[in-house]
Order: C-alpha cells, then sequence, then structure tokens
C-alpha cells in the first residue's frame, strides 16, 4: 500500500534534479506511470484520458525522473512538475499559469491523493482507488502524524484491526472480527505479519517492531489463501520499510521524551542513514532506535511503584544494487531487543493500577532477520525471488503462586517461566506479468520450514527451590506450495480474476520431559500431514472510470497439530484432544471505491461474510497450562467502511467503521462457549476518524491533528463468564507540529481525556480464576519531538 505520492514524506525521496536507474518497459500508460513512480520516489498524478492513453515508451538508464517520464510518454501527452518530488500527467499543454509562483509551500508536504496512491498487497503494484480488494494504506506520512512507533499504536486509524494489550511484544493481531481467541499457542496467527516480502511469524505473537524508516504499511482485509498461504484467515498486515536511494546522501535523527500522568518518564531516539555507492548503481540504508517506556503499574504485595517498564532497541541495513541487464539485488537484515520489566494488567483490591502479585513478570522478546531478494524487470514478465531467514526467542515469567499445588507448588512465591525459540527459513518465487493486452497472470512457489523449540518449568521463588519441567516439546512444520492468478478483461469495463494454490503442510512433533506428572507419563510423537487448494474468484466492474464494483469469494486455511497431556500440569486429568485438525474459511464480499469531487473525496467498503470450519483454538486449562481445540464453526457477518477527504492541500480528514456479527455458530462438545456473546477479543462495532490540518506561521510549516478511536464491547473467552468483558471505551490524541528547512518540532498527548478503559481482561492464566484481571490504557500521557533531516 505504497503512496506514489507518500515519497513527499520519506526520506530520501528523489528530486526533480536527481538522477536514478531506469528499466521501464513499454506497456500500457496506467501501468507504466506505477512502475515509473516506483522506481523514480515520486508523486504522479493524473489519469490516462482522451488524447493521453495507449503505450508507453520503453525507456532504460540513468537518469533524472523528468528526463524519464518525458521518454516515457506517448504523443498526446504532457506533464507538469507539481514541486520537486511530484508531477502531474495531462492530455494538453499545461498553461504556465497553471502553476502559481509563490504557492504555499505547505503543499510539499501534502499527503498523496488517494488516485495517487500504489498498493503492492496483491504482489502486483496498482492505483488504490482502481484496486478490487479490501486493502488499506498507511503512509510514512500518516505514520508519522498518528505518532505511532508500534503497529498498535496505528492501527485503529484502520478499517476492521484490533489488537489485543498483553504488552509490547506478546500481542496478537485480528483483521474483520476473525478471532480464535485471546491467547497465544499453538494455531498459527489468523493475520499474515510480514517484514516486505519475507513472513516473520508462524504462531509467535506479534514482534512489535519498531516503525523505524518505513515506506507504508498495508493491510488486505479477508482470507488470502491464494497468494499468501497459510495463516492469513483474516488478512495480511505487510511493514514496507525504505528503500536504499541510489541518488543523494541523507539522514535523519530524532529524539522524543514523554512524562506519563501516575508512572514514570518515556523517551525514545533514532537515527537514519542513506549512502550511495558505486558511481548511483548501489546504496546502503541503515536505521538504529532505543525507546524506553515507563511503568505506570504498582505492585503493594512486594512493595514497588511503576513496574511495568520496558526498553526496546534495535536497528535494521539494506543494500540495493542495481546489476546489468535490469536486474536488481537487494538484502538486509534486521534485529531487535525488547526487556520489559514486569507485567501491565491490573489486579486486586488494592486500587487502580496496581496489580497483587507475589512474583515479577518480565518478558524477553529478541527478533532477527536476514533475506536476500533478486529482481528483474523484464520486457513481457517481472521476476522477482526472495528467500530469508528468522530468529525469533521470546521468554516470559507468569507468577504462579498456589498453582500446581498437587505436584508441590509454591504457596508463597511461585514462577512459571516459559521460552519459545523459533527459526524460520521461507523461499518465494514470483513471475508476474507486464505485457500489454486484456490478459494478466502471475504465477508463484512459496517454501518454508519452521524450527520450533517451547519448554516450560515451574520455579520457587521464595523461598528458591529448583526448578522443575513442566514439559518441553519440538515441533517442526512445513510448508511448500504453487500458485497462480489470471485477470482477464472480459469487456473494457468487465474484469474476471481467478486463482488457486495448491499446497502441502507436514507437522511434526515430539514432546516429554514431564516431571510434575503424579505418574509417568510417554512421550508424545505425531506426524500430521494436510495438502489441498485454495482458490480464488473475483468480478470487478468499471461503473465509470473513477468508480469499481467488485465481488469475490476466497478461501484461507490452518494446519493442523498436537497438545501436550494435561496430565503434565499434575493434579486432577482433565480431557484434552491429542490433536487439533487443521481449519478453513470461506469469504464472501462485495466492496466497491467511490472517489468524488476530482478524487477529493474517496469513499471504500465491503459487505462481507465468512463461515470457518472446524475453528481451531488455544485455552488455558484449570491447570494453567495451555491447550488447543477445534471449538465449532464460526462465522461473520459485516459492513466496513472507510473514507478520506482532502479538499485541498492544507486539509485532510479520514474514518472508519466496522460493524460485524462474529458468533460461534456451532459449538462442538470440547470447550465451554457461547453462541450469544461473538468471538473472543472482537467487538460487534469500531471505528476511528482523524483530522490534520496544515498552515503557515511565518516561516514555519504547522500542522495540527487529532485523533479518536472506539472499540466496543468484547469478552475474553468463548464462554464469557464473570470479569471476561471488556471494550467499550474511547480514546483521544492531539498533537502540534512546526517546521521550518529540515527541523520539525512535536508536542501532543495521548489519552486526552485520561481515559481508563479495560482494554485486555487477561494478564496470568495461574490467578485468573482468583481474580479479575483488567490492561488499562495508558493514562494520560505529554510529549515533546524534534527531528531533523540532512
Amino acid at each position: 500500500m505504497l503512496a506514489l505520492a507518500c515519497a513527499v514524506a520519506a526520506a530520501g525521496a528523489a528530486s526533480a534534479a536527481e538522477t536514478r536507474v531506469f528499466q521501464l518497459p513499454s506497456e500500457p500508460l496506467q501501468a507504466a506511470l506505477v512502475r515509473f513512480a516506483l522506481q523514480a520516489g515520486v508523486s504522479v498524478g493524473g489519469v490516462p484520458s482522451r488524447g493521453c492513453s495507449g503505450m508507453s515508451h520503453a525507456v532504460s538508464g540513468t537518469m533524472t525522473p523528468a528526463r524519464a517520464l518525458a521518454a516515457l510518454l506517448p504523443a498526446g501527452c504532457r506533464f507538469e512538475p507539481v514541486d520537486a518530488k511530484s508531477f502531474r500527467v495531462a492530455g494538453r499543454p499545461v498553461a504556465a499559469a497553471a502553476v502559481a509562483p509563490h504557492r504555499l509551500e505547505t503543499e510539499a508536504y501534502a499527503a498523496p491523493r488517494l488516485d495517487e496512491v500504489v498498493v503492492t498487497a496483491e504482489k502486483r503494484p496498482e492505483f488504490l482507488t482502481r484496486s478490487a480488494s479490501a486493502v488499506s494504506v498507511l503512509s510514512a506520512d500518516d505514520v508519522l502524524a498518528f505518532g505511532g512507533k508500534s503497529f498498535d499504536e496505528v492501527a485503529a486509524q484502520v478499517v476492521g484491526v484490533s489488537v489485543t494489550n498483553l504488552g509490547s511484544g506478546r500481542n496478537k493481531i485480528f483483521v474483520r472480527g476473525l478471532s480464535d481467541g485471546s491467547f497465544t499457542g499453538k494455531t498459527q496467527s489468523t493475520v499474515g505479519l510480514y517484514l516486505d516480502d519475507v513472513p516473520i511469524t508462524y504462531n509467535a505473537p506479534d514482534p512489535d517492531l519498531r516503525l523505524a524508516d518505513i515506506d507504508r504499511v498495508e493491510v488486505l482485509r479477508g482470507p488470502q489463501g491464494t497468494l499468501y498461504g497459510a495463516g492469513s484467515i483474516g488478512g495480511i498486515v505487510r511493514m514496507v520499510t525504505a528503500k536504499p536511494d541510489v541518488s543523494a546522501y541523507s539522514g535523519e535523527v530524532s529524539a522524543e521524551g514523554m512524562l506519563t500522568q501516575h508512572g514514570d518518564p518515556s523517551s525514545g531516539v533514532e537515527a537514519m542513514a542513506n549512502l550511495p555507492l558505486a558511481n548511483g548503481r548501489a546504496a546502503l540504508r541503515g536505521v538504529v532506535y532505543s525507546d524506553a517506556r515507563g511503568g505506570y503499574i504498582d505492585n503493594p504485595v512486594l512493595g514497588l511503584r511503576d513496574v511495568n517498564y520496558s526498553r526496546r532497541s534495535g536497528g535494521r541495513l539494506a543494500a540495493l544494487v542495481d546489476l546489468p541487464d535490469g536486474w536488481r539485488l537487494e538484502g538486509g537484515l534486521a534485529h531487535q531487543s525488547i526487556e520489559t520489566a514486569d507485567s501491565q494488567y491490573t489486579q486486586g483490591s488494592d486500587g487502580p493500577l496496581t496489580r497483587d502479585s507475589a512474583v515479577r513478570e518480565p518478558h524477553d522478546n529478541d527478533f532477527s532477520e536476514i533475506g536476500v531478494t533478486a529482481s528483474h524487470a523484464g520486457a513481457g514478465a517481472d521476476l522477482k525471488i526472495s528467500t530469508a531467514f528468522i530468529d525469533h526467542n521470546l521468554g516470559t515469567r507468569y507468577d504462579a503462586t498456589g498453582a500446581f499445588r498437587a505436584a508441590g507448588g509454591s504457596r508463597t512465591g511461585g514462577a512459571f517461566d516459559e521460552d519459545k525459540r523459533i527459526k524460520l527459513w521461507a523461499a518465494e518465487g514470483l513471475l508476474s506479468s507486464n505485457s500489454p493486452g486484456p490478459l494478466r497472470w502471475l504465477a508463484g512457489a512459496f517454501a518454508a520450514y519452521t524450527d520450533e523449540m517451547d519448554a516450560a518449568q515451574l520455579v520457587g521463588v521464595t523461598p528458591p527451590e529448583p526448578a522443575r519441567s513442566i514439559y518441553r516439546r519440538h515441533d517442526l512444520l512445513s510448508e511448500a506450495a504453487v500458485y497462480g492468478e489470471v485477470a482477464y478483461d472480459l469487456t473494457p469495463r468487465l474484469t474476471a480474476t481467478a486463482g488457486a494454490r495448491w499446497f502441502a503442510t507436514r507437522v511434526e512433533t515430539h514432546a516429554g520431559a514431564f516431571e510434575l506428572a503424579a505418574s509417568p507419563l510417554a512421550p508424545v510423537r505425531g506426524r500430521l500431514t494436510d495438502e489441498g487448494l485454495a482458490p480464488k474468484l473475483r468480478l470487478s466492474f468499471d461503473a465509470t472510470p473513477d468508480v469499481v464494483i467488485y465481488v469475490q469469494v476466497q478461501e484461507g486455511y490452518r494446519a493442523g497439530g498436537f497438545n501436550i497431556p494435561a496430565a503434565a500440569g499434575g493434579g486432577a486429568i482433565e480431557t484434552v484432544a491429542a490433536r487439533f485438525r487443521p481449519d478453513h474459511l470461506w469469504s464472501y464480499e462485495l466492496g466497491a471505491a467511490l472517489p468524488l469531487f476530482d478524487h477529493a473525496l474517496v469513499l471504500r467498503g465491503a459487505l462481507f461474510h465468512a463461515d470457518w470450519r472446524d475453528l481451531q483454538t488455544d485455552q488455558r486449562l484449570a491447570s494453567g497450562l495451555p491447550m488447543t481445540v477445534n471449538i465449532g464453526n464460526g462465522s461473520n457477518t459485516g459492513l466496513e467502511a472507510e473514507l478520506v477527504w482532502r479538499p485541498n492541500a492544507q486539509l485532510q480528514v479520514r474514518a472508519n467503521l466496522l460493524v460485524e456479527d462474529p458468533t460461534i455458530n456451532r459449538a462442538f462438545d470440547v470447550f465451554p462457549a457461547r453462541r450469544d456473546i461473538g468471538l473472543p477479543g472482537v467487538p460487534y462495532n469500531m471505528g476511528a476518524a482523524d483530522v490534520r490540518y496544515r498552515w503557515r506561521i511565518g516561516r514555519f510549516d504547522a500542522e495540527a491533528s487529532a485523533q479518536i478511536a472506539y472499540v466496543g464491547r468484547s469478552f475474553l473467552t468463548f464462554d464469557g463468564g464473570s470479569g471476561n468483558s471488556m471494550g467499550g471505551y474511547g480514546s483521544g490524541r492531539v498533537a502540534m507540529a512546526l517546521g521550518a528547512a529540515a527541523w520539525r518540532a512535536t508536542a501532543y498527548v495521548d489519552n486526552v481525556a485520561d481515559e481508563a478503559g479495560n482494554t485486555f481482561a487477561y494478564g496470568n492464566p495461574f490467578s485468573r480464576a482468583r481474580a479479575t484481571q483488567a490492561t488499562p490504557l495508558r493514562p494520560r500521557t505529554f510529549g515533546l519531538g524534534l527531528s531533523r533531516k540532512f
């Protein structure tokens, strides 16, 4: 979900005077403009019209964007530079008076019009307003205005997205109300999380990568089994990083400080540098960052204040090389560490913002990724080959005082320590057509292999006692797939798209070391295989040159797996199935995009229905240990809508709304579930809005912004119950920014009304039965930020 015009705000965007390497084949003009904007890093406004249409000219070589655009356009087309980083194409000569000599400088900072926004979530570039899919984009400029340092901080501004709030590096993301439960475990995530072209999780929570030096965030809603495979039942979230710029040196540094009511101060620093190499044929780009979040939860039992302090630090390094004959090689590595001193939920009767745990609950999350991509822009098709390796380690401690009593658990200070180590290899090859004509196609192959180690042990803290193993398990998960998609223009206004993905998955599990069991337990050994075909069908109709209506059917799926025995926790034996089956989801969707008033107002919406069979869910036994079951069949019917209004270069208004009815239609007799309370963690309604206004104050560019979001009520678990209700709150933010030349200063207030709100009715599986748990919003926070570009 890139903005062609997003480069207006992105560091390192090319100006009209900078040179770049262009490899542009002859193709239909609209596709050529998309490809040109991506390669040039500039904005392109206007669309092909009478007198300015047909095939583009092929362009190859190193030149300025203006020269490349002039060579690209067919006869009858003209263009004008709107500013140093954007162009507008027209079908007639543009009068010199069209560009006022004293244009407001704030126009250079204006967010892109939606007809200039390019999305690539469906694995080929297309204009957002012409996309026949439920896709949304947050540009780097949007993220900056929202003050978002993590995806969960900006998720409310994307229609249909909700996030749990267990803590940094511990959350689950849901899209379109398709929740498989509030807890993480052995089920594959319902939302595929990608860093550029690489999947970065399987069943682990969101690693909470800082949105540092990003180009955009794309969200593709609905199951994406055809293009993305297993684990995309709800949709895709894709973080696209800013690419190395071969044309110019650039850099940026920023720092911020925050004061939270009822809590400790917070801070953050970030630095980016871009270095061109080899006479404009290569470049390096790196970013480093560190942020600290002060705590605001007190623990009277331990006599501690503001215990939930956390620190996140990391960085990325990317390299790009333009090779002969149209080849491009990109590589990069990323690393991030999160250290959280204690949990952020409340519990007990000592007052708000307090917890009565006997043991502190730290969490560590270390994420590393290295990847390489080779791409080639050919005359008839584009080729991209990507491969990556992910190393993700998580360590969590829960207060388990009073738990596992039958096995001798501590009654004064016991802890449950859980360690997860994940190694993921993924590779993909994609070939997509770029030749003219009514037929467009893509074909790809994908392979992934995950090696996952889990270990849990019971530890005596006060008094100290030797650790005892509760379980150790080793899971090997593999997927191989080939897929393809074909789009054909049945008429100039009607397009049919068909796709399919053949997949094969295998899961192997080995588990043992059940030292708490009352009697010896045999090791668990199992293997599951599954294969099938995930289809996709779509019809899209251009009601007018600007209005797109589509209807779509597609399938999502997830692999099955194995449970550890319930008796591993000692005590009473609960009935747990040894394995859980794959689940499948069919989605039916009717959507439309409606630009109005010369694209100043854009409305996008969809009516959807999903049928979910053999719904997998991670739950907790009475002992607190994890289990996974197929809880039943579910469904969700809903309406989503989003609006963007930009009447001029100064004002922008965005809004989104989701109304839905997630439910369990049929509950299997394996775990308590009610049909009248929806699916866990997702409300029946939610929405958000934001406003931004730009103007001049002397020599300063000023911007005021405000955001508001509402989350409806939901329940933590499938069975509801006392203390499981959450949501039903609103939150807001206001900010003011002043910029002059390369400097920018920002002041803001988060959670303006100091709303408490119960964002997540959970924090600890071992004490949840004895006390109500809640996770409040961070109290009202005041912040100041300063940045400088070089």
